[in-house]
């Protein structure tokens, strides 16, 4: 589940919904034909966690890396996110209050705290709390060996493999969107490993 904790980043800076107006605060859009997710408050995130994530976003030809720290917990969930090895870039905060985010600088075009977060859902939620803030729009597929996949009638919409475990102890994990054309790589180490 850590693994893709952080691939949140990646989607909300380097894709975003289609062209129109965006969702309204808190939600976000996860698909084709207005596919929103509602980001609940508070998060309730199944626990508590810290880690240190390397992401690559893939969007068409385009390829965006970044780091981030992901601070998760029930009532509050915190991403910081920085240029590999340099200045930070954002820091997305979300709490019963909604979500805010500031960034350093302008920045990417379409960036939004909330896709960033949905991604993070899609991938580390348990599956009754995505299905709520899918709304019903989406089915969810769980397999035992922590497969993930969300569909639409017989489409497959998002593809998310389980975390393939690296012997230093991290973990890599993709997260793949086909309806809106990006793929987030994350490799993720949770604190004190």
């Amino acid at each position: 589940a850590g693994a893709l904790l952080s691939a949140m980043g990646l989607a909300g800076c380097v894709t975003g919904p289609p062209a129109g107006p965006p969702p309204p605060a808190g939600v976000a859009a996860v698909a084709r034909d207005k596919v929103y997710l509602t980001l609940p408050t508070p998060p309730g995130y199944p626990g508590e966690k810290e880690m240190a994530q390397s992401i690559v976003a893939q969007y068409g030809p385009r390829k965006v890396a970044f780091d981030a720290l992901v601070s998760l917990s029930p009532q509050r969930v915190t991403i910081i996110v920085t240029a590999p090895s340099g200045p930070r870039v954002a820091q997305i905060d979300w709490d019963k209050d909604g979500v805010r985010a500031k960034t350093d600088g302008t920045p990417p075009p379409g960036f939004r705290g909330e896709n960033v977060l949905a991604d993070m859902v899609m991938a580390n939620w348990p599956k009754g709390a995505l299905e709520k803030a899918l709304g019903g729009r989406l089915e969810v597929w769980d397999y035992p060996n922590g497969h993930r996949k969300l569909v639409r009638g017989k489409d497959l919409v998002v593809d998310i493999p389980p975390a393939v475990r690296d012997a230093d102890g991290s973990s890599k994990r993709k997260l793949t969107n086909h309806d809106f054309g990006y793929t987030l790589t994350i490799v993720s180490r949770e604190a004190g490993q």
